[in-house]
């Protein structure tokens, strides 16, 4: 299948363009032999409740061209919907999804594997800076039982989102790179863990807040 990738984020700064866009990508979704995927990220950010006084009226006039392109079944074409904040999408964009996915923050089996991921993309094996230029490679303390350290971190990171547990990684790197040596030692890690978990609570009383 043929597929295509946008973000709600993206509408917005369109202006009155967004409409003739919208209408765009679903002629292209039309045309297409083999079935195409459409994908909006962060799509409540043009999807929102009609009712808000914040949005605007070129916003209004996009939702209101993505209502009438999908306002019935399609063989051509499959929406698929990623949103944080599904409780802002308007009422006739709920009515047109057939089913609801939710995914759950991770648990610590997969905090674990990700704990690994990253720290070998981002650590053991980082990033090429170019095509013909690989970073230099970070040292590691060779007395440190890794297995029982991610899964100390595992426990401690509970709540933490893929997104955060990257970041995490990350920060990893980025204090090896700061150091005098470029060596990440035991202690650099555990206060990157510290100092992303302080954040963590923040972002939690924040959201408190809002609510």
């Amino acid at each position: 299948m043929d597929y295509a990738v946008l973000t709600g984020g993206d509408i917005a700064p369109l202006g009155k363009d967004a409409v003739t866009a919208i209408h765009k990508v679903f002629d292209w979704a039309n045309t297409s032999k083999k079935g195409v995927i459409l994908f909006v990220d962060e799509a409540d950010a043009f999807l929102r409740k009609r009712k808000q006084v914040a949005m605007t009226e070129d916003l209004r006039s996009a939702l209101n061209a993505f209502l009438y392109r999908t306002g019935e079944t399609s063989r051509r074409f499959m929406l698929v919907l990623a949103s944080n904040l599904p409780d802002q999408f308007d009422w006739a964009i709920n009515d047109r999804l057939d089913d609801l996915v939710k995914f759950d923050l991770p648990g610590r089996g997969e905090r674990l594997r990700m704990l690994k991921l990253y720290f070998s993309l981002y650590v053991i094996d980082p990033p090429r800076i170019t095509w013909w230029k690989r970073p230099r490679k970070i040292p590691l303390p060779t007395e440190v039982n890794w297995e029982e350290k991610f899964n100390r971190i595992a426990e401690q990171i509970e709540g933490f989102s893929g997104r955060e547990i990257s970041k995490l990684a990350v920060a990893w790197q980025a204090r090896a790179y700061g150091s005098q040596d470029g060596v990440l030692t035991e202690a650099m890690i555990d206060e990157c863990v510290n100092n992303m978990m302080e954040q963590h609570k923040q972002k939690a009383v924040w959201n408190e807040d809002k609510s």
